[in-house]
């Protein structure tokens, strides 16, 4: 399964991997509000695998446990019954069949967990606070940090979270419940170190307590993704409006100013993507490969010249699980934020340059990407101009996507191309829609796609 020189299973940077929220707690009628079932979830991955060409994807479950998003945690071992499918007798009889199911239609499915967030119903919460794994106040008792779904949520202490073994014992129960290994991927959200007060743990310890969890975790043969870019310092949150500093605020000193450009990122060669990459410098953005370390930029100025991961998340929490509603948003962030996301990838990236509020950025191949109008130039030759885009799917440049969000007819540029005739395709739904031939003459192709239209260009 290793396919990239950064030793991580996955090549991020050219995988579609994306959350899907299946379902949320209701705690006050004991019982899960469920969004996605399991059953609806691989029709969703049938409808995003033709949309995509049968690209690798990979699909991390979000409320797939205890009675949906954000129970349970830091344990991750029961099965949301209420996500199971009639036929079968529980939830995780009915998650290994979608596990199964999904490998059909080029998707890996995997799990969104959480180890920094502790909830007092948990039945581990006294071994919990008995190895003072909690971050405590300045009192030596679990101190409440903020509110989750009407219930008080602790914060683990990473330093005695792994000293005490309650990491080791939680995970590897964790991955005796779930297919987690064979996956070989998993969404960790909100790994932020948090300090306790007493007994008190510093940031460095912390970090490095979490940099042994992450070792564990590789050990086993899995990738960690997490939320967000990891740059702490002592007694700092990812940001002064997090709750958490309401208990820092308590140890009677001040909250150091530090500006995050001048800490490291810690978890650099650990993880190899985040959903939110913020807390990044454009000139990082250059040094750093996406290979290494890659995901949805939070500056937009910076997305717009490096383009993005696309969450997919979004889509089924906004337009719900029917086909005709969704699938025409998904084919738009597909076309116009994914596809040049891996086309841009494949390049080196060679410098950025300020342009008013926005950048110019420059790529190996002669390549420049301009954020001020959502264009890509290739050798002087126009590859994405807003949202009309025609570039390879694939590394050899032997599958190409046009996509047109208004409607577009003409000469469009193909310089990477390989062939010289082509086969054109409708993507659907479906399948895709044989529409006929076409020459490739100087780089160029003549196309006529209506408004959210996307054709599939191949070698005839």
């Amino acid at each position: 399964m290793k396919n990239n020189h950064y030793n991580w299973n996955y090549d991020y940077s050219q995988t579609l991997w994306m959350k899907m929220f299946l379902a949320r707690p209701d705690f006050r009628n004991n019982r899960s509000e469920v969004l996605i079932t399991f059953e609806q979830a691989l029709d969703i991955i049938k409808t995003v695998d033709a949309l995509t060409q049968g690209i690798t994807k990979i699909i991390y479950l979000v409320g797939w446990q205890g009675l949906g998003h954000d129970d349970c945690f830091p344990e991750m071992e029961v099965v949301n019954d209420y996500l199971k499918r009639e036929c079968d007798k529980d939830g995780r009889e009915s998650l290994c069949w979608l596990f199964n199911e999904a490998k059909k239609y080029n998707t890996v499915v995997s799990f969104h967990g959480n180890l920094a967030d502790a909830y007092s119903q948990n039945p581990s919460h006294e071994e919990f606070v008995k190895a003072n794994a909690l971050c405590n106040g300045i009192d030596g008792k679990p101190a409440v940090i903020e509110r989750f779904n009407d219930r008080d949520a602790f914060k683990t202490s990473y330093k005695q979270y792994w000293e005490s073994g309650l990491f080791k014992k939680y995970w590897d129960r964790f991955c005796e419940a779930v297919p987690v290994i064979e996956a070989g991927t998993v969404h960790l959200d909100n790994y932020c170190v948090a300090q306790s007060l007493n007994p008190y743990t510093t940031a460095q310890e912390d970090i490095e307590a979490r940099n042994k969890m992450l070792d564990y975790i590789a050990s086993l043969g899995i990738d960690v993704t997490t939320e967000y870019t990891y740059r702490e310092a002592e007694l700092r949150a990812e940001s002064h409006k997090h709750p958490i500093h309401y208990l820092y605020r308590t140890t009677g000193k001040p909250i150091p100013e530090v500006d995050w450009r001048s800490v490291p990122m810690h978890t650099l060669g650990r993880i190899p993507a985040s959903w939110w990459t913020n807390n990044i410098t454009a000139a990082e953005c250059v040094n750093i490969p996406p290979a290494l370390y890659s995901g949805h930029l939070t500056d937009s100025a910076l997305l717009a010249v490096f383009y993005g991961a696309m969450h997919g998340e979004d889509i089924w929490m906004e337009h719900g699980v029917k086909t005709e509603n969704w699938a025409d948003e998904f084919l738009y962030q597909f076309c116009t934020l994914q596809l040049p996301y891996f086309y841009l990838n494949r390049y080196d990236r060679v410098n950025i340059v300020p342009d008013g509020e926005d950048y110019i950025a420059y790529f190996s191949d002669d390549i420049v990407s301009y954020g001020k109008t959502g264009t890509i130039v290739k050798n002087g030759v126009m590859l994405k101009e807003g949202n009309d885009v025609c570039l390879p799917l694939d590394k050899e440049c032997e599958t190409f996507i046009a996509y047109s969000e208004n409607g577009r007819s003409g000469e469009w540029f193909m310089p990477d191309a390989r062939f010289e005739k082509a086969k054109i395709y409708e993507i659907t739904t479906d399948s895709n829609k044989y529409i006929g031939e076409a020459d490739i003459r100087g780089g160029k192709i003549s196309l006529t796609l209506a408004p959210s239209q996307a054709f599939v260009i191949k070698a005839e």
